[in-house]
Parts: C-alpha cells; structure tokens; sequence
C-alpha cells in the first residue's frame, strides 16, 4: 500500500472518530447541560459539523468531507467515479 493511499485512509478514519466525538459531545450536553446546549448547538457544534461536512448542515466553504473527496481521485487515480469505487457512495 502506497504511503498516499495509507495517509488517505487515516484521514478518513479520523473524520469518522471526529464526526463520533462531536455527536457523543452533542449528546452529553443535551442531557446533562440543558441549559448550555441550545446555544452550543446553535453555534460551535454547529460550526464543528459544518467542518466536518457531510453531517446535515449546509456549508459554501471546503469541508474536511469536501477535501477527502477532492483528493480521493488523485489517490487512487480515479477519472470517472461512475466506474471506479468511491469512499463516499
């Protein structure tokens, strides 16, 4: 495996540890900290999972999920992902 294909599929386990931590961070506070949540909702998990990408928030600026896509082609020298196997499909 070449050293570009094994830094790629560390950034993309990265990416799920950080998408599992902020939805586990999401969820303590909603239970033990109501009165933090809204707020923390509302503005840094929000800006976390806009980020991240690809977590249910819209987002007009490159993402983590939006940079491993970009260089997915180039790792694995994919020209049409139609024929060729996507991470993100």
């Amino acid at each position: 495996m070449s050293q570009k294909v094994e830094a790629f599929e560390r950034l993309m386990e990265l990416r799920e540890e950080m998408a599992v931590a902020v939805q586990e961070v999401e969820g303590i506070m909603r239970q033990e900290f109501k009165h933090k949540y809204q707020n923390a909702e509302a503005y840094w998990i929000a800006h976390i999972k806009s980020a991240l990408g690809d977590m249910g928030y819209p987002t007009y600026s490159t993402t983590f999920h939006g940079a491993l896509e970009s260089i997915e082609g180039e790792v694995y020298d994919v020209e049409d992902e139609d024929e060729e196997e996507n991470y993100f499909e």
